[in-house]
């Protein structure tokens, strides 16, 4: 029999546009707030898609009423609460997602605090679930993780208990069952936690923050889903929530911690070896949740902060060093006691939603700040055993660079020059990423060097179309790539998909001598001695328009390279969406993330055309290619099954003609 569903009546408040200024700050934060009905006391929330529909729902628990609130979001941000499960247990404190019955669809659990048990709700498939099944935790149920504890590849559950002083861990057997490892030791009052590697030997370990005793406690995992106290470190009085996140661009998982009494956030910068550096930040009168995003688009994790007793959210702006900014204040509804935070109308931007005790609301604040990206993540270079990739890398004057610097093999010192703009000596660890950031303000080439292992590659600056994607590896998916000529012995991408009647440039660059290439046989570069052969670092390019479909070579007729050049005709599949709704394009937040053991990657393409999403490791490696193909004009969501992976940070990449985003995940069994 299904569980019992109530029907609500949905109610919107007044959206207002709020905005604050911040002194010494050049970013002004902007959001739009809605205020939502759900149950009697909510205190938790976490994101589904209820209805399978490809937009994100919303599930909330209610803490005084003991009932499950189901708000439905539409694709604008707009949410409307229309469900409510009824046959929860008493209290639920917490709220976690994940497939626990791994029939690809989302389930939900419930930490009952009055009770002292968890409640597990399988999706049906058919837009409701099953009735729960309850499980005995310890005393006072406060928060769960979910996570692969005993590398079996099974989502598996840790669970905070405040009054008897300890964690419960459940071994799950992925048909919606678990068994009990046991009860830890965390120390006096324990309630939230996260579940990462926080030791970095690649099992799962446990971030455990007692509210009684204002310490924080890392338990290291042994893979077999028991725990051993690694260190302790001192926070904030009343410790409420945990966050895990890159808060300084080196790769590494950092902890955020919200403290009621003294509305601080302390922040633990990661070593990634077990150890933490700690810096603290007034935030808030009373700090009950805290998320991590950048909110305001320039490529830095921010914080946000649920402030309960004034009945705000912060707002810290990180600098990508671990720093952060004087707090911004948004007003929400009475009594937030939660943050959660994801992409709710499919503009690309972090947005927010506050579950407010105090009034039975859930406030969504929908991100409206103009991006202030202007960082272009240039390279990773491997070091050690290989070269600089990509070789030569382009960019524009006066923007920015990163460049992501990893290892394989061992831990080095890592010298690398590129004058007259950067000298720097760091320690690169292994599958760690150092950042190395500087604004180039000369055009010209200059030579990168690795000067420890002797390896050297080209960085040109330079103004123009060739800048408009710094990752020159391919400069338009749908229109253009660069050929690397004498700088590797390939043409590189080695498959160009386009599409019929649409125009194509190939750009290409040589970085010791000029020669020329062809294109089979729409195009062929003229001979050396005439006006656009390839020059020597200069960057030369080839405008044609393929009007056959077919297979056809790319021709480094010098040297003999070779690559294939795809044309397709666009594949109709129905009528053309209204362009009116799809505004540019758009590579969202995964969600879930964290994940296990898979997670959605929604996107927008305003136009037809060749579309690749691609993920990669640490190392710059392609894991997997989720999308390889001719995509109309659409929304789309992929879902990344990582089942055979493992543990750890992932990139995902979307190229769409121009257009070429790079977002981070995170995979945690």
């Amino acid at each position: 029999m299904k569980i019992s569903i109530l029907k609500l009546l949905s109610l919107h408040l007044t959206v207002l546009l709020l905005s604050t200024q911040i002194i010494g700050q050049t970013t002004t934060l902007q959001f739009s707030l809605t205020n939502v009905p759900t149950g009697n006391g909510p205190r938790s929330a976490v994101l589904i898609d209820l209805d399978r529909d490809g937009v994100r729902d919303l599930v909330v628990a209610n803490l005084i009423g003991s009932t499950i609130s189901m708000i439905y979001g539409d694709e604008y941000g707009s949410f409307t609460l229309i469900d409510g499960i009824s046959s929860v247990h008493k209290a639920p404190h917490a709220i976690a997602v994940g497939d626990f019955d791994e029939n690809g669809l989302f389930d939900f659990i419930t930490a009952n605090r009055d009770d002292n048990t968890i409640g597990i709700f399988l999706n049906d498939g058919a837009g409701s679930f099953l009735p729960p099944s309850f499980i005995t935790t310890g005393d006072g149920p406060r928060w769960i993780a979910v996570a692969d504890f005993n590398e079996d590849n099974h989502s598996d559950l840790a669970v905070t208990n405040r009054t008897s002083d300890d964690v419960t861990i459940l071994l799950g057997d992925g048909s919606g069952g678990f068994s009990l490892v046991g009860n830890f030791y965390t120390g006096d009052g324990p309630v939230p936690l996260i579940a990462a590697d926080l030791d970095g030997d690649g099992l799962i370990d446990l971030a455990v923050a007692n509210d009684l005793s204002d310490i924080l406690v890392i338990l290291s995992g042994d893979g077999t889903g028991s725990f051993s106290l690694l260190t302790k470190i001192q926070v904030g009085l009343s410790p409420k929530h945990i966050s895990v996140g890159d808060l300084n661009q080196d790769g590494i998982s950092d902890l955020v911690v919200a403290s009621l009494l003294d509305g601080n956030v302390t922040v633990l910068i990661a070593d990634g070896f077990g150890s933490f550096t700690s810096s603290t930040y007034a935030a808030t009168a009373g700090a009950f949740a805290v998320v991590i995003e950048d909110f305001d688009g320039d490529g830095n994790n921010d914080l946000a902060v649920a402030d309960g007793v004034n009945d705000v959210v912060a707002i810290l702006l990180g600098d990508g060093r671990g720093n952060f900014s004087e707090p911004q204040n948004f007003p929400v509804g009475l009594a937030p006691h939660a943050l959660i935070s994801g992409d709710f109308n499919g503009d690309g931007r972090p947005d927010l939603a506050t579950p407010n005790t105090g009034d039975d609301t859930i406030t969504i604040l929908l991100n409206e700040t103009p991006s202030q990206s202007s960082v272009h993540e240039i390279s990773i270079i491997q070091m050690l055993y290989s070269d600089f990739f990509p070789d030569p890398v382009i960019s524009p004057v006066n923007v920015p660079l990163r460049f992501m610097v990893t290892t394989n093999s061992r831990e080095h010192v890592n010298r690398l020059r590129l004058l007259p703009f950067i000298s720097s000596t760091d320690i690169v660890r292994v599958e760690e990423i150092l950042n190395i950031e500087f604004t180039p303000d000369i055009i010209g080439t200059f030579q990168i060097q690795n000067i420890g292992h002797g390896f050297t590659g080209d960085i040109i600056i330079t103004e123009g179309e060739a800048a408009a994607d710094a990752k020159v590896i391919e400069l338009n998916r749908q229109g253009a790539s660069l050929i690397h000529s004498n700088a590797q012995t390939q043409i590189f991408p080695a498959t160009i998909r386009v599409l019929k009647d649409i125009p194509l440039t190939i750009y290409n660059i040589s970085l010791d001598d000029e020669h020329w290439v062809s294109i089979e046989p729409w195009v062929t570069a003229p001979d050396p001695s005439e006006q656009g052969n390839v020059r020597t670092r200069v960057i030369t390019k080839f405008e044609f328009t393929p009007t056959d479909t077919g297979r056809f070579e790319i021709v480094h007729t010098v040297h003999g390279f070779s690559g294939q050049l795809i044309v397709a005709n666009p594949v109709i599949t129905g009528l053309e969406p209204d362009v009116n709704l799809i505004e540019g394009y758009s590579l969202n937040d995964n969600y879930p993330n964290p994940f296990n053991p898979s997670t959605t990657i929604e996107y927008i393409i305003p136009q037809a055309g060749s579309v690749s999403l691609i993920v990669y490791n640490l190392l710059g490696e392609e894991v997997t290619r989720l999308v390889d193909e001719i995509q109309q004009a659409d929304k789309y969501n992929i879902i990344w099954e990582a089942s055979n992976f493992s543990s750890g940070i992932y990139f995902y990449q979307l190229q769409a003609g121009k257009f070429v985003q790079t977002n981070k995940m995170l995979l945690l069994k």
